[in-house]
């Protein structure tokens, strides 16, 4: 007797078929690649960019040819514009469940609120920083041909981007939060005003600020710069969207202390968070004598302010006590150096061209005359004299053209010094800068 075996069917699970972890990450991936490219975020980022590039723009002549001064412009913008910018997108990004009604449906969904609120937030985060990184791109690429010394901060652009994310992440948190739809107007016009006016305290709390004002040309900052504004700005936005979407709430403890941890390290270390660039204090000289001396982040600049102060040179050739050496730094008393006049970028130089070679020369000569003389109330008897001999010794030396005034060559005094034969007038020079610091009107030697 023969039996037939049927095959076994087992019953079909009533939750349905198994699904493997990647399976399950699969709508999330493709909901985050759905917000990359539609929606406010491209948006965002290219706003962003613009945004940037225009501020940059307008400014182009203070910043080009100084890494310093375009990445510490670029930083100031980044702060202060696009942050509130990034803020106020971010915040109506998080807003949206609220204005479509749809906050009940999706709490009703497997997919937890973190899941949710990174799916809609990073990608806007990451077009923030995206249009940061496009616009700083362009900034250095129009700084590169005219920059002399230094290179690019890359810590800065640590920062900057991190700040942006951590906006970013604050912006959404509130617009979850809130249900009124002017909330992110008003956040970004409050970030600005907090972030505006926190380097103007007088205490080291301006510090914390992301949109402190750095004068970065001639300094480096210290190599826990980057990290610990990193940890302090991202630190107090991670605990923000911890507490805001995480089952475990508690775990916000960890970024809360992380930043601080670091806050004192920045309060304390306060303006000493930049350090002198070496280069900035390494002198390069012209060869000869006199000399011309350049830090060497201006080394390019030698033989433009060699040509500038030629006739300035050949006007004091052979006259005693004439200076040794011209450099860009302040100089001692009795050393036989001379201060060069303090470029201005924008002003005096325009992406490393001497904008005013004349008034280069002028500036120059008359910073060889310190006298520290009382006010007019207190001055002595003849200090016009000495007043006008200077004004009358620094056209000469530097020029007609260079002349602050004009009708300099109508000046009695200047004509006096013009007619001087040479080696008297090297003479009289010569007891003139014996007299440099002296404001008594009986030392000066007269005209």
């Amino acid at each position: 007797m023969t039996t037939d075996h049927a095959p076994v069917t087992r019953p079909q699970d009533a939750s349905g078929p198994a699904r493997s972890p990647a399976a399950g990450r699969r709508p999330t991936l493709l909901a985050l690649r759905t917000e990359l490219r539609r929606g406010i975020a491209p948006w965002t980022g290219a706003c962003t960019a613009v945004m940037l590039a225009v501020t940059m723009a307008a400014k182009a002549d203070t910043w080009q040819g100084s890494w310093g001064e375009t990445q510490g412009l670029l930083h100031t913008g980044a702060a202060l514009l696009a942050g509130p910018l990034v803020a106020a997108a971010a915040c109506w990004q998080g807003a949206r469940e609220h204005r479509r009604s749809t906050t009940e449906l999706w709490s009703s969904t497997p997919r937890a609120r973190s899941a949710r609120a990174m799916v809609a937030a990073l990608p806007l985060a990451l077009w923030a920083v995206a249009g940061y990184l496009a616009a700083l791109a362009a900034a250095l690429l129009a700084t590169w041909p005219y920059a002399g010394g230094g290179s690019p901060f890359p810590s800065f652009a640590v920062v900057d981007s991190a700040f942006l994310v951590s906006v970013c992440l604050v912006g959404f948190v509130v617009g979850q939060r809130s249900r009124w739809r002017l909330t992110a107007p008003v956040l970004a016009v409050l970030l600005y005003v907090v972030l505006g006016a926190l380097p103007y305290s007088e205490g080291p709390g301006q510090y914390l600020d992301p949109a402190m004002q750095y004068e970065l040309d001639g300094a480096l900052p210290v190599w826990w710069f980057a990290p610990a504004m990193v940890a302090w700005t991202g630190g107090l936005a991670l605990a923000a969207l911890i507490i805001h979407a995480a089952r475990r709430r508690l775990l916000a403890v960890v970024p809360l202390a992380l930043a601080a941890a670091v806050a004192p390290l920045i309060l304390h270390t306060g303006g000493d968070l930049l350090r002198d660039d070496p280069a900035a204090g390494r002198l390069v000289c012209t060869d000869g004598s006199p000399q011309v001396c350049l830090n060497a982040l201006d080394a390019s600049l030698l033989p433009q302010a060699s040509r500038a102060l030629s006739g300035l040179i050949a006007r004091l050739d052979g006259v005693p006590g004439a200076p040794i050496r011209y450099v860009d730094h302040n100089v001692r008393e009795g050393s036989g150096e001379a201060q060069l006049s303090t470029l201005t970028r924008g002003w005096d130089l325009v992406r490393d061209r001497l904008s005013r070679p004349d008034d280069y020369a002028w500036q120059t000569a008359a910073s060889m005359i310190s006298r520290d003389c009382p006010a007019d109330g207190d001055a002595p008897a003849g200090s016009d004299r000495i007043m006008n001999t200077d004004l009358a010794v620094t056209n000469w030396l530097a020029g007609l053209r260079a002349a602050q005034l004009p009708g300099a060559e109508s000046d009695p005094l200047f004509r006096r010094i013009e007619a001087m034969p040479a080696p008297e007038r090297r003479a009289w020079l010569g007891r003139y800068l014996a007299t440099s610091t002296s404001c008594d009107p009986s030392e000066v030697p007269a005209l």
